[in-house]
């Protein structure tokens, strides 16, 4: 595989860290990470390993997280949308097939939305925006209002037994993939001053009183292009029947479980998801 190249970019003034794999084609492929403790490399690096040299890649650490500059501003869907616009912009990219995890995911649904012709296909992976209301709606949008919001990071960064605990239980259904090594990583964010910040604006940006701030269930049936919904079977954040019932809504969909997986599915199966994002990009068929 082509060395990772380091690209820097700039957003309001602000410092960007794009990743780049050079591809034997020209055909590009954007990846965009979840929120929380998430990064660009922490949720795509060995889906990227195992996708081959075909595709000209970039995993961008958005504006708040990883190696990217970390304001104190108003983080939402519609920045990140135009924060997308201004990277693929300055990378020169003009068309893109785009996968989205998470909030990601979201961000990906209203790029898509905002800017079709600029996004080839589209990969939708335990994504934002498939439902109006989160599970528990009231009392997540309390919570994120909440100071407990803030000491739960705070409690999380001095044990490394409870990121353990809270992985195996929102985000990796496999205990023989959540390593030492994946717990020390997530450690070392959590001692990073502020690393709850981007996250928390955003939940209390986007979780309204009655239902999601940015609305994007209800423009799922606008999509044209192409698009791939690959959803963990014991995803409890984004549950499978959402998965199902928006690619009912897609017109030019499809639905791909990954059986035993919960919210970090690609992280969880990485070949395995590289596997069916080829296939999907190479012929929109799955088998």
């Amino acid at each position: 595989m082509q060395p990772m190249e380091l690209i820097k970019l700039i957003f309001q003034s602000y410092q960007i860290s794009a990743y780049h794999w050079k591809g034997e084609t020209n055909e590009k492929v954007v990846f965009l990470h979840g929120g929380g403790l998430d990064n660009a490399l922490l949720s795509w690096n060995e889906v990227i390993e195992s996708m081959g040299n075909q595709y000209d890649i970039y995993a961008i650490d958005l504006i708040g997280y990883g190696t990217s500059d970390k304001p104190d501003i108003v983080y939402s869907t519609p920045l990140y949308v135009e924060f997308l616009h201004s990277m693929l912009q300055q990378l020169h990219i003009e068309k893109t097939h785009l996968a989205g995890l998470s909030m990601g995911g979201g961000i990906g649904l209203g790029f898509s939305l905002k800017y079709p012709r600029m996004v080839d296909k589209l990969v939708l992976v335990g994504s934002v925006g498939f439902s109006e209301k989160i599970a528990f709606h009231s009392l997540c949008r309390w919570y994120v209002n909440s100071w407990l919001n803030s000491k739960s990071y705070e409690w999380l960064g001095k044990s490394k037994r409870l990121i353990k605990w809270l992985v195996l239980t929102s985000l990796i259904g496999d205990r023989k993939k959540v390593t030492d090594e994946l717990i020390t990583t997530l450690h070392n964010i959590l001692l990073e001053p502020g690393c709850n910040k981007p996250f928390e604006s955003f939940q209390r940006y986007e979780i309204g009183r009655k239902k999601m701030t940015t609305n994007l269930t209800s423009h799922l049936n606008e999509l044209q292009m192409p698009v791939l919904i690959v959803n963990g079977e014991k995803d409890f954040a984004v549950p499978v029947k959402s998965a199902i019932a928006a690619s009912k809504v897609i017109r030019n969909s499809q639905l791909y479980i990954m059986r035993g997986c919960k919210h970090w599915a690609q992280k969880e199966r990485p070949e395995e998801f590289a596997q069916i994002l080829n296939t999907f990009l190479l012929n929109n068929k799955l088998k």
